[in-house]
């Protein structure tokens, strides 16, 4: 049933995207793209752990729809390529890894708007899910060769964040995706480590 649903969420927000736009109901296509500082969270990240675990940085970039429901409220459907994993430095300075997760991330977003003039701020929440589309392994950056994946094939929690429209067509927003589900493999039988996504993003967009 869960992979059923996210299959159906992800077709949805596809036609959703190629769908006619009527001027007539407040619709736009939109572009976003911006930068992503990610690092792994969990309570298996230790406190020992923790010290060692930096953010990497990344990008973001994809598609959305704004689907205005007038001047204070719109619902945003949105599909991003995003950059997720974590830098792994040791305190010794003998050695950095870095962790590898790039996802196809689909949200479904509820945007609340203050509607003063020309400008506007903006705080928004929604689900979503992710699906991997790579992995990588990194150590003083050399690739590790890999022989089964390190990595569950999907992903998903909320996203929260806030920004400021320029009018319809120009927005700017910083967002935390809080990730939900355990990312690892397990490494015994039945034992998988409490190890999820987090991810900071700032991001630009432009709606037609």
């Amino acid at each position: 049933m869960k992979k059923f649903s996210t299959l159906f969420l992800v077709i949805a927000l596809l036609w959703l995207a190629a769908a006619p736009r009527p001027a007539e109901a407040g619709i736009q296509f939109g572009l976003r793209g911006g930068g992503n500082a990610a690092k792994l969270t969990g309570a298996d990240v230790t406190q020992d752990l923790e010290g060692t675990i930096k953010y990497k940085i990344g990008y973001t970039a994809g598609i959305f729809l704004a689907i205005n429901l007038g001047k204070v409220v719109t619902i945003s459907p949105e599909v991003l390529y995003t950059m997720k994993g974590a830098q792994v430095e040791d305190p010794l300075g003998e050695y950095t890894g870095k962790i590898f997760g790039d996802y196809l991330e689909a949200a479904l977003l509820l945007k609340i708007r203050i509607p003063t003039p020309g400008v506007q701020p903006a705080v928004f929440a929604g689900p979503a899910v992710g699906f991997k589309l790579r992995e990588k392994l990194q150590l003083n950056g050399e690739d590790i060769p890999l022989e089964e994946s390190f990595l569950v094939n999907n992903d998903y929690g909320a996203i929260f964040g806030a920004g400021l429209d320029f009018g319809r067509h120009f927005m700017i927003d910083v967002r935390y995706s809080l990730g939900l589900k355990k990312i690892l493999t397990a490494i015994e039988e039945g034992v998988q480590p409490d190890v999820k996504n987090g991810v900071w993003s700032a991001t630009v967009g432009i709606a037609f």
